[in-house]
């Protein structure tokens, strides 16, 4: 049986999608490699570092190879700096690649003439997404009302056994640069991922709504939107994230010389497909990053899925739908 990584909550308690671990003490110094790769995008990243005891330092060369059905489609050894907060948080390869559901992808990575790891899996199923609507509701919190985007969403479970998914949504903006003469000199786009409210769906709450308790304590916990079909199995069922009305036309612009963006706001809904052990490692982190555990003293125990080292790849194949919100200009 694969092992488990054991990661102390305090490590990682403002962690992104991609922690970098910290091994145990026992342990010789491994390689971290960490990715969420999905079918339905071009451009990937995977997260690398070193584990040492009781630290995690960053790798100061390494090649990456990702393969497709058995086939080279991407190889590189340029690394880029990861920064947080002004400051570096890591290491990271950038590589475009195209893979469906069905297929077989094997990452492999080679660190300091001296690490070596892999992950190889087979994409999962695309899910089923039936239809989606948005509608702006209002939210009594507290003392205050908080205005949202309800995400209605209609998708059918397929007639395998067992299901996993995730539903997310991401701030998503195409913007066109503009000179000092109002000429078009450039574009880009920002995607940024939102944070959802779960604590209003029965099936995204494990079975509970409002503030009643359920394995994502604390209301509102599923900070991932991670969710399995032991409710709808093999049949249709609607979801109803909901993310704050002011999560939207944050874009991420930079061109140097631009004096006028145009940024044509959107939401990008996203319905994952999953394999199980990706299913219980987002879970698993949607309950560190909110606090959810029952106990907040103990170690908490994450999937790891990298042969020769340490971390996780999630593989999934997802649907999606773009609602637009309107467009705005921004003088640079």
């Amino acid at each position: 049986m694969k092992r488990i990584c054991v990661i102390l909550i305090l490590a990682i308690l403002a962690a992104c999608e991609n922690p970098l671990e910290y091994k145990p003490a026992d342990k010789s110094d491994e390689l971290i490699v960490n990715a969420h790769l999905d079918a339905n995008e071009t451009s990937h990243m995977v997260q690398v570092a070193i584990s040492t005891t009781g630290s995690v330092r960053q790798v100061d060369k390494a090649e990456l190879r990702f393969f497709v059905n058995g086939a080279v489609v991407a190889r590189t050894s340029r690394l880029e700096m990861i920064e947080e907060f002004g400051e570096t948080a890591g290491k990271s390869f950038t590589f475009n690649a195209s893979f469906k559901a069905g297929d077989v992808v094997r990452l492999e990575v080679d660190a300091d003439d001296k690490y070596s790891a892999w992950n190889e899996q087979v994409v999962p199923p695309e899910p089923e997404l039936l239809w989606a609507d948005t509608v702006r509701v209002t939210v009594r919190e507290e003392s205050a009302t908080t205005q949202y985007f309800r995400f209605d969403t209609r998708i059918k479970d397929s007639d395998r056994e067992d299901n996993y998914y995730r539903i997310k949504v991401s701030d998503y903006s195409t913007i066109t640069y503009y000179d000092a003469d109002n000429n078009e000199i450039g574009t880009s786009s920002s995607k940024i991922q939102c944070r959802i409210k779960t604590d209003n769906d029965v099936i995204l709450n494990e079975g509970h709504v409002g503030g009643e308790d359920s394995i994502f304590e604390m209301g509102n916990k599923n900070e991932y939107g991670v969710f399995n079909d032991s409710r709808f199995n093999e049949s249709e069922v609607t979801l109803r994230p909901m993310v704050r009305t002011d999560s939207f036309s944050h874009a991420f612009m930079m061109h140097e010389t631009a004096v006028l963006a145009k940024i044509e706001c959107s939401a990008l809904l996203e319905v994952q497909s999953l394999s199980q052990r990706y299913y219980y490692y987002m879970k698993a982190l949607s309950m560190l990053r909110s606090g959810s555990t029952d106990l907040a003293l103990e170690d908490v125990q994450i999937p790891d899925n990298v042969e020769g080292g340490i971390g996780f790849v999630g593989v999934s194949s997802s649907k999606s739908k773009r609602f637009h919100l309107g467009v705005y200009f921004s003088s640079l």
